[in-house]
């Protein structure tokens, strides 16, 4: 019987020491009163979308202008819903909220492109809390919540930003309703794209630079050779636009991911979409948009993939912890188990995988 059959089970990290999102300490007194609202026009400017790119976490930072008052509007958005809105009387306070010393890109928006990513942020979250009001009402009533006016502040901001009220659906907010049709495909650009497995403690990402009219179909096989993977294994996309997959017959409701591309799903910086891998979840953001590239590239990154034998995240985990005592006899056969003979999981070659990502075409 193998040590995984045996149930055997990777000590955890405590959960000081795993990796979070992390937002600079802020001067509270520079942060605004919402009493204070601004009255009249508001005319939007200096859009600006910020990430990290192994965090999929962004700020979306405007300057609101309302007669001769000015204020910095900041949107945190954690998965794809929003986690934070705040006013700064210092538009330039808005963003601040990750220049901490870490790698932070920055892309500009355009003020409908800024309105569209807060109002689909602003959905997800009136959509998530809506479904637990109705599936799990309990959990409203446990703790405190550390943001009781966030509605408010949302409500608000959609009458500032000129954006539709919204009435919630209780659904899981991976279950939006998908558009029927796709737009047509733009003008084809070069796009920045931060990827990285949803799951690790330790981020696992890959930066790459590709063409906006690559079908998602090749953008498979483009982080598969990111990630080293084989190329023939199973894959599926969620968009906005519903799921696109090799083999969407199996799927309800999908489409064939040959079938659209890049360009049409994603459209500026922001935007992002889930990539699953067998059974490993990434996302994928858009970091900003580029001029076109010949052919695509990776632009940097950290960490190896886990194995194909690891199948999960506890896989993955087990083989860890195995690879700290690798001459323990249980600990060597898990080892050979799950790949990990010769397996190195802080390798990371750019040029190894320019490499693989030249030979694609």
């Amino acid at each position: 019987m193998s040590p995984v059959s045996r149930g055997r089970k990777p000590a955890k990290r405590p959960k000081h020491q795993r990796s979070h999102p992390t937002r600079a300490p802020l001067d509270v007194s520079r942060v605004e009163r919402w009493p204070k609202l601004l009255h009249g026009p508001i005319e939007l400017s200096g859009c600006v979308v910020q990430g990290q790119a192994d965090q999929d976490l962004v700020v979306l930072a405007a300057t609101l202008t309302a007669g001769k008052r000015t204020v910095g509007v900041e949107v945190v958005v954690n998965g794809r819903e929003v986690d934070v809105i705040e006013l700064h009387p210092v538009p330039e306070d808005a963003l601040a909220v990750l220049r901490n010393g870490f790698e932070v890109v920055e892309a500009p928006l355009t003020p409908e492109e800024f309105r569209s990513q807060v109002e689909a942020a602003l959905n997800v979250k009136a959509d998530s809390v809506a479904w637990i009001r109705e599936r799990i009402p309990d959990l409203l009533k446990v703790g405190r919540d550390p943001r009781p006016d966030l509605p408010e502040r949302a409500a608000q901001l959609r009458r500032w930003l000129g954006l539709p009220g919204y009435d919630p659906l209780p659904r899981t907010p991976s279950a939006d309703p998908l558009p029927l049709v796709l737009p047509s495909p733009g003008p084809a650009t070069g796009l920045w794209l931060a990827v990285a497995l949803a799951e690790p403690d330790d981020a696992i990402w890959r930066r790459v630079e590709v063409r906006s009219d690559v079908t998602l179909a090749g953008l498979h096989r483009i982080l598969a050779a990111a990630f080293d993977r084989d190329e023939r294994e199973y894959h599926r996309f969620e968009t906005p636009y519903g799921g696109f997959s090799v083999d969407a017959q199996s799927c309800d409701g999908d489409r064939f991911d040959d079938e659209v591309t890049l360009g049409q799903v994603v459209t500026s910086p922001g935007h992002r979409l889930v990539y699953e891998a067998e059974s490993w979840r990434h996302w994928i953001r858009v970091e900003r948009l580029v001029g076109l590239p010949e052919a695509p590239s990776c632009l940097g990154g950290e960490r190896a993939a886990p194995p194909p034998e690891c199948e999960d995240e506890r896989s993955y985990e087990m083989l860890l912890e195995a690879r700290r005592d690798p001459y323990d006899e249980d600990n060597e056969d898990l080892i050979e188990e799950l790949g990990g003979r010769g397996f190195d999981p802080e390798w990371f070659d750019r040029e190894v995988i320019n490499e693989r990502l030249a030979r694609l075409s």
